[in-house]
């Protein structure tokens, strides 16, 4: 019977862990097509979690087998965050309204490309750092002053300038957060004298 709970707990256990992992990366996903700053919608969801923890640890006791009201309350906050999130980009981006639709224009205000590493494993502990790759992104201005930062192939990312334009789709989203399709975004060369 014990072993028998055991394996309940691991497969509750690895559905949740899963679980927050599947939401998180849907969560970036959803946030590259909303104008907003990407900390906000986190950090009020984890003031949320940590609020609710302090009655709603002892839900999690049957999952960590675990009395400890820290650790409980930590997974409930962490759990309760990534799920919150997920919800707020997900209702915002798809129930966006249609017939709040406009066009706007945006200004590009920066060019950044961000280094990372493959990691490869070199032994049964250990994992090295492996060939340098890179990402590339753009800034955004929109007529507002709303800035966006925008993932980009190397190909279009040679041929947009500092000062180039770009026509962006608007909607507002269902909790009034702009949404946009930035894989829609079409660019117009800025005259020279205009760029910086």
């Amino acid at each position: 019977m014990a072993k028998g709970n055991k394996f309940v707990r691991g497969v509750k256990i690895a559905v949740a862990v899963l679980a927050v992992l599947v939401m998180s990366v849907w969560s970036m996903i959803l946030y590259s097509d909303a104008f907003i700053d990407w900390w906000i919608v986190p950090a009020v969801t984890l003031g949320v979690g940590i609020a609710t923890a302090i009655h709603m640890w002892k839900w999690w006791i049957p999952l960590t087998w675990s009395e400890s009201g820290l650790f409980n309350g930590m997974c409930h906050s962490v759990f309760t965050a990534v799920l919150l999130t997920f919800a707020f980009f997900a209702l915002n981006n798809m129930l966006a309204d249609s017939a709040s639709e406009r066009a706007d224009t945006a200004v590009v205000a920066g060019h950044f490309r961000e280094e990372h590493h493959r990691h490869r494993r070199v032994g049964r502990r250990y994992v090295a750092n492996g060939e340098v790759y890179y990402t590339y992104k753009l800034q955004l201005k929109l007529s507002d002053g709303r800035t966006k930062f925008v993932e980009m192939p190397l190909k279009n990312y040679r041929r947009i300038h500092d000062g180039d334009s770009a026509s962006v789709v608007l909607r507002d989203g269902l909790f009034g957060v702009p949404v946009f399709d930035h894989k829609a975004l079409r660019f117009r060369k800025a005259k020279r004298s205009d760029r910086r």
